[in-house]
């Protein structure tokens, strides 16, 4: 998970370690920003010690933030975390490139789709265009206009061909989460029991990728 899909309104804690001493802070996440693939960041809100906003420029030491996604085992932890106050604004700009340790220790490998699909919602008549953003053998990101309506718990089913592979699939998934992305638009992720076909499609696409990856010089957390 990428620092930029936290939920809005979300609690985390943003943690200063020094040598000698650590100290917490309890914010709550106010917007996302996602204009880069390389810088990604989060707008929180600022915190508030006697009635006095804590001035979170003056900390120094290791900076990580932690977030506990409802119903998870343990803390999604952001590692390596740029921190500023922006005073004009009252609020905090957090700014990490990196997944989360989470993320980083996932077998399955998230690979970067961005291919138009179409999607069917369960309770939804309609069909919706919308981008296949990432995919593994265990769950999918689509990226599409906000639904009129709360969709996690429901089942999508996303239809999407890959030309340079000859491909086409139809595949189920559950909803588990909205994250906003910009106005109007929402990244919804969902889990999936892909079928013998698609994982044979997936590794080739994990093959490929990892060789994209090496030759640019950089890592898959990138």
């Amino acid at each position: 998970m990428f620092i930029d899909e936290i939920p809005i309104n979300s609690k985390i804690t943003i943690a200063f370690n020094y040598v000698t001493k650590s100290t917490n802070i309890e914010t709550t996440i106010k917007k996302v920003s996602t204009n880069t693939k390389v810088n990604r960041c989060i707008i929180a809100n600022v915190a508030r010690v006697d009635s006095k906003i804590v001035n979170i420029n003056n900390f120094r030491g290791n900076i990580t933030v932690r977030y506990a996604r409802p119903g998870a085992a343990r803390c999604e932890v952001w590692k390596q975390v740029k921190v500023v106050y922006d005073r004009p604004n009252k609020e905090y700009i957090l700014l990490t490139p990196r997944a989360s340790e989470k993320q980083e220790r996932r077998q399955a490998i998230r690979i970067p789709m961005g291919m138009g699909a179409t999607v069917q919602i369960e309770g939804d008549a309609r069909r919706h265009n919308c981008t296949l953003y990432d995919i593994s053998k265990t769950g999918m990101g689509i990226r599409m206009e906000a639904l009129d309506y709360k969709a996690i718990g429901r089942v999508f089913s996303v239809n999407f061909t890959d030309q340079g592979e000859l491909a086409a699939f139809r595949i189920n998934g559950r909803c588990v989460r909205e994250v906003e992305d910009e106005s109007k638009v929402k990244i919804y992720g969902c889990t999936i029991k892909p079928s013998p076909e698609l994982l044979a499609y997936l590794r080739k696409k994990q093959v490929k990728y990892g060789n994209t990856v090496k030759a640019s010089g950089r890592t898959k957390d990138d």
